[in-house]
């Protein structure tokens, strides 16, 4: 039943994810697809939560750290790498024996010419912060990276670095909101996040609790 519930969740929250309207993440994708750190090669999005009571009194009513994080961790993977990765393995920590709550996850995608490892925790506390690594530079989002206003376009020589502010309003939810009135006013898509992301965030959760490729800790 928690398996159901945790699938349910994570299908209805990736479309309507916040951090994708984010003004600053929305930048971030322009210029990593503009070449601003060349081609990129690797990527690193950690996002946690401390929730350790709530599961502990209510484990059957709680969010498996997969179903509540991965969702948005998968979100700047598919959209700068991708959909076509060539194998994805899961880490998990679960919190019974029953395996239907999961602590921890971290997924590790491959793909032909770059990887991407994502870790999602509500029983274990990590630095949420986002790095995309490429061949000229890189791009750092501090914690929450899901929540930012500001990242780093940082290089090897420190002087070129740059920092990039946009305000954050509403955390995303305005843009989101303008999106979805417009869709509807003028019988168009004006998503944020592509048919081929919502897919490939599908079939992931899909394999996680299929069990495929799963290692457990």
């Amino acid at each position: 039943m928690q398996q159901h519930f945790g699938l349910s969740f994570s299908l209805i929250l990736m479309d309507s994810l916040k951090t994708a309207y984010s003004t600053a993440y929305y930048r971030l994708l322009l210029m990593v697809k503009g070449n601003a750190i060349g081609d990129v090669v690797s990527i690193d999005a950690t996002s946690t939560s401390l929730n350790s009571n709530f599961i502990l009194r209510n484990p059957q009513n709680a969010w498996p750290s997969f179903c509540f994080w991965g969702v948005t961790n998968m979100l700047p993977v598919f959209q700068l790498l991708g959909c076509n990765y060539k194998n994805a393995k899961f880490i998990t920590k679960y919190f019974t024996d029953s395996k239907s709550f999961d602590l921890f996850t971290k997924v590790d995608f491959i793909y032909s010419n770059s990887t991407a490892t994502i870790k999602s925790g509500v029983g274990i506390k990590s630095e949420g912060d986002l790095v995309v690594s490429g061949t000229k530079g890189y791009i750092y989002v501090p914690a929450p990276w899901w929540k930012t206003d500001y990242f780093e376009i940082r290089y090897e020589n420190p002087l070129d670095n740059k920092k990039v502010f946009y305000q954050l309003e509403g955390e995303g939810i305005r843009f989101e909101i303008l999106s979805f009135v417009k869709s509807i006013r003028d019988h168009k898509d004006y998503s944020y996040i592509s048919d081929d992301v919502s897919k490939a965030i599908v079939r992931t959760v899909e394999d996680y609790y299929s069990g495929m490729n799963v290692i457990t800790i």
